[in-house]
């Protein structure tokens, strides 16, 4: 069964234009004691669009102030069933002090900034902001285990199919109830994933997805695959059209398909 990998996306992604404002008056006198403008780095729209791989792994700040702390990095982007990214996954647990904990922070509310020549992204929020933000479940983009018998498929985790020659066991106290798959996909599920040309029996692999291309406006414009393997010339990325690619499912395994040729 084949299903739309995903719609264009959309991400705003922002960028700092100006620095900090220096005086070039006259000389201060030597006496007087220097002050130094602490007033956050203003955030504008950048240009152009951004890459995958440019956000994964970043580190996300909680502002642009001289007090601006680093709250974790960037493990991975949350994308709808239409394709349009909902969130950054960070791992915010060092920052609170507990452990290892990701939450899910709002895509749109992300910005890109630029302080003492470095690229910032930046969150604005809180430690008690993000201790009450719910740790971020990966399960429901997990794909579907096609190994599974069709009668097992919403079988509880932990509990076994029934058989002929079972015996009848004592219903547990407890079950875990089947995970409500969401609509949508990871970035990581996508970024390396390998590509084919068909679900035929003659397919064959182009590539490997090595990164998406994201607008301006936030849309996944593009997958970039490298195919030099597959034509036989060396190294080659293509770019292929997101909205094009699609999911399918050959024999026990989950296949990326573009349909494309080596004349294309």
């Amino acid at each position: 069964m084949i299903r739309t990998l995903m719609a264009t996306t959309a991400l705003a992604t922002l960028l700092v234009s100006g620095a900090y404002a220096q005086s070039t008056t006259a000389p201060a006198d030597p006496a007087a004691p220097t002050v130094q403008d602490t007033a956050p780095a203003a955030i504008v729209t950048l240009a152009n669009g951004n890459l995958a791989t440019n956000i994964i792994g970043e580190s996300v700040y909680n502002g642009t102030a001289d007090d601006a702390e680093s709250i974790g990095k960037v493990s991975d982007v949350v994308f709808d069933e239409t394709g349009k990214a909902k969130s950054m996954v960070i791992g915010v647990g060092g920052f609170l002090g507990i452990g290892e904990k990701k939450v899910a922070y709002d895509f749109s509310k992300l910005q890109w900034a630029e302080k003492n020549g470095d690229r910032w992204l930046v969150a604005e929020t809180s430690k008690d902001e993000l201790k009450a933000q719910p740790a971020f479940d990966p399960a429901p983009y997990e794909p579907a285990t096609t190994a599974q018998a069709p009668g097992d498929a919403m079988a509880p985790a932990g509990t076994a199919a029934p058989s002929d020659t079972a015996q009848t066991a004592p219903a547990p106290a407890e079950t875990t109830p089947p995970v409500v798959k969401a609509d949508g996909n990871l970035a990581s599920q996508i970024l390396g994933e390998n590509v084919y040309n068909g679900t035929g029996d003659d397919a064959q692999s182009i590539g490997d997805v090595n990164d998406i291309v994201v607008a301006k406006d936030g849309q996944a414009q593009s997958l970039v695959i490298g195919v030099g393997g597959f034509l036989g010339m060396g190294q080659k990325s293509v770019t292929f059209d997101y909205a094009k690619a699609q999911w399918a499912t050959k024999g026990n395994e989950r296949w990326l398909v573009v349909e494309g040729t080596k004349e294309q």
